[in-house]
Parts: C-alpha cells; structure tokens; sequence
C-alpha cells in the first residue's frame, strides 16, 4: 500500500491528504468524532475546485487506510458520505503479509514474543481486544496490531465489501502484479479512477525490517491460508501465485 499510494500521490489529478492513513472508517474510535473530523485532513472544496480549474481536469483526493479493508462497518459508512467512492484493494501474498506485519509490530514493541509465539496467541488477544472494545464501544487494536493470520485471510473481508458495496466501483490488484510490470497495473488504476494515465516513477518501500521466516512456519501458514485462498480466487475470479 505504501508502494502504491507514493505512486498515486505524484499524479497531478491526485491531491493527497495530511497523512497517508487517516484511519476513520475502520475506526470506530475515530469514527465516533464526525465527518468535520475526517475533512480536515484533507484539501477543501475551494483547493479543490482552485486545482481543477488550473488543469481542466477533475481531481481526487486519495485515503490508504489499511484497516479500512477488515472494518464491517466502513462500506456502508463512505456509501453513505461518498457513493460514488472508488475503493481499491492491493492484496500481498498473505503468508509474506502475516510475517512482514509481526515484523513491523515488533519494530514498534506492540509485540515482543516470537513470530511463532505471537501466532499461538493471536486467537486470544484477539478475544481479549473485542472483549475491551466492547466495554468502550471503541476498536480492536489487538486485532489491527496483533492481527497476524487473521488480517490476511482475504475473502471475508472481500465477500462483505462485494456485498456492500457496487462492485463496479471496487478494484482488487496483487502488489506482485504491480511490482512485476508497475506501470501497466498504474495504467489500470487510472482507467478505474478515470484520470489521465501520465509517468510516475515506481519504488519499493517499506519493505519492513531484517528477517526471514522459519521455513516450517512458512509451510504452516501456506497450508493454513490455502482453502481461503482458493475461496477467493473464485470469488474474483483470478488465480494469484501464492
């Protein structure tokens, strides 16, 4: 997502906000603060129409909250601010997504067990972060932070938004695709989002920190994530190598 939205961002149609996550929809935390809230991270009506009238272009302003993905609630609550909203899904593969996330946690001392430690007892710190959500109407962050496997089992996510939300107006891409031939899967998006295809130049960013996955864990994550993502790929109706 970092790779993509630094992509997006040099488009001159693109106006980027304060922040590359502003973390409203999926957040009920945030949510609960109102759409001033939200809007003022990003530019005006008055910027916006200042640009536009500049390039005789429309312009769009872009979000890259990840845990917008997960949230049950977030389809219905931007149909219901913005309609005509264009989602776009960059999915990794997931056995390469859990471990680059428990990396980036551990970086940040969310976590300090073991990959394989912190595997064992996601199920409960998840359990555990509802049951404190609850109390406070508020969001799991166990599940955003600690959220290994669960955050990378794609296709319920993908099913609810689907259900939600028009799927004209949903895009799902691979970040391998992108990162093989970047500039024809950029070509796409522009197409979606109905700008002008124009160059930007591509890099790899955060990669996350040193490390390599134990092999055994590799092949119990490939054989954990494997019938949900043969559910997927028939639910979009592509095959992914992972």
């Amino acid at each position: 997502t970092t790779s993509l939205y630094a992509a997006l961002v040099q488009h001159p149609q693109i106006i980027p906000g304060k922040f590359k996550e502003v973390f409203y929809y999926g957040n009920s935390d945030n949510y609960k603060k109102g759409l001033s809230h939200y809007k003022q991270f990003f530019a005006t009506s008055y910027n916006k129409k200042s640009k536009e009238s500049k390039l005789g272009k429309s312009a769009l302003a872009v979000d890259a909250s990840t845990n917008t993905f997960e949230s049950i609630e977030a389809p219905q609550r931007i149909l219901k601010d913005n309609p005509n909203a264009k989602i776009i899904f960059i999915l990794r593969n997931p056995t390469e997504r859990a471990y680059s996330h428990y990396k980036m946690s551990f970086g940040r001392k969310w976590d300090l067990a073991s990959f394989e430690k912190a595997l064992e007892m996601e199920e409960a710190r998840i359990t555990e972060g509802a049951e404190r959500a609850k109390d406070f109407e508020g969001h799991n962050y166990a599940f955003q932070r600690l959220g290994y496997k669960s955050r990378s089992v794609y296709v319920n996510s993908m099913k609810h938004w689907f259900n939600e939300f028009p799927k004209e107006n949903i895009l799902v891409l691979s970040s391998e695709n992108f990162f093989n031939d970047p500039a024809q899967v950029f070509k796409t998006i522009c197409d979606f989002l109905k700008i002008d295809n124009v160059p930007v130049k591509f890099d790899k960013l955060n990669q996350g920190g040193k490390g390599k996955i134990d092999e055994k864990t590799r092949l119990y994550l490939q054989n954990y994530f494997k019938p949900y993502n043969e559910e997927l790929f028939t639910l979009l109706n592509t095959r992914y190598d992972w």
